[in-house]
């Protein structure tokens, strides 16, 4: 399968989620999937520093040969004031990674997309770890986008639990509702692998500390970087180990059977009130015919095989975190 991996990779900036790089060496270490292009979208971090922190990774793991472009700055409506705050300060987070600020066409993430995808159409499948600004922006751009992909596998959303950013919202959904909801009403083929699933899997700090006693330069930096995020969890959340979201998304797209998939109609509130971002999944036929909606627009996760999922993460991350390349 080819792949183009959109993500928000907060691993370098201290404080913010580093799980996208997990799932980023996920993919490049999966036989399975060939990684096509790595877009960076603002998100967990400002995408200035999203795109610092894939370039270090890149570097890391020896694989600059893999396209790096970086998206959209902001959400798409400048209205989102809550959303651009949460930028702002982030914008203030230590950074471990150099800055770099990308040249000509490495700074064009949406052109980027598009190109590829209607080169080679049917063929590529985005995972998207991230808000979907850029690829919502490439919907609107290209009216040929969305029907030229293969499908999009996407960390997003919730089907029967509560949000993780606020009560109703995932932060994904939540931080661009106006490009999720364009995404929902493309026509693509889309498999929402939220919340319900993700609760499911779990990184405790001693696996990774464990996975980097080798002392190779990656293991160093991904100890460094993801210690802070650790003890957010413990502190804030009560909780002392990371659930892998993007991980999740990344080994659906490997092997689909890790997940238990139903058909369902999404919509997604974008209006400006407490619910901004929610995701309403109408999986239960008698939902959809009691709400008018025949047909359905995505796949959501329902189940998940989580120690099936964990040993592949622990082979393919862990197990390559502490080798030197």
């Amino acid at each position: 399968m080819r792949i183009i991996i959109d993500t928000d990779p907060a691993m370098g900036t201290l404080g913010g989620d580093p799980e996208d790089c997990f799932a980023i060496m996920l993919a490049l270490n999966s036989p399975e999937v060939t990684v096509d292009g790595i877009t960076v979208v603002q998100g967990n971090v400002p995408a200035e520093k999203g795109y610092a922190n894939a370039r270090h990774l890149l570097k890391l793991l020896d694989r600059e040969d893999v396209p790096l472009r970086r998206g959209c700055l902001r959400p798409m409506n400048a209205k989102r004031t809550t959303q651009i705050a949460w930028l702002e300060r982030r914008d203030r987070s230590k950074q471990i990674t150099d800055m770099v600020e990308p040249i000509g066409e490495d700074a064009d993430a949406v052109s980027f997309l598009i190109e590829t995808v209607l080169a080679s159409p049917g063929e590529i499948t985005l995972v998207t770890i991230g808000p979907l600004t850029n690829v919502a922006t490439a919907m609107q751009r290209s009216p040929d986008f969305a029907r030229s992909l293969s499908g999009i596998i996407m960390m997003g959303g919730t089907a029967e639990c509560a949000g993780n950013i606020s009560p109703a919202a995932e932060f994904n959904y939540w931080q661009d509702p106006d490009a999720a909801d364009i995404v929902f009403r493309s026509g693509a083929d889309l498999t929402m692998i939220g919340l319900d699933v993700c609760h499911q899997t779990h990184l405790y700090p001693e696996e990774v500390q464990d996975c980097a006693r080798g002392g190779t330069e990656l293991g160093r930096f991904v100890v460094e970087a993801t210690a802070p995020w650790f003890e957010i969890m413990s502190g804030g959340v009560g909780s002392g180990s990371l659930h892998l979201y993007d991980d999740l998304a990344m080994a659906v797209a490997i092997d689909s059977s890790l997940v238990t998939l139903e058909e369902s109609f999404v919509e997604i509130e974008i209006g400006h009130g407490p619910a901004q971002g929610m995701s309403i999944s109408h999986h239960k036929p008698f939902q959809r015919v009691i709400f008018d909606h025949p047909e359905t627009n995505a796949k959501v996760a329902l189940d998940v095989e989580a120690e099936v999922f964990a040993e592949l993460f622990r082979k393919r991350v862990l197990g390559f975190i502490g080798n030197e390349r």
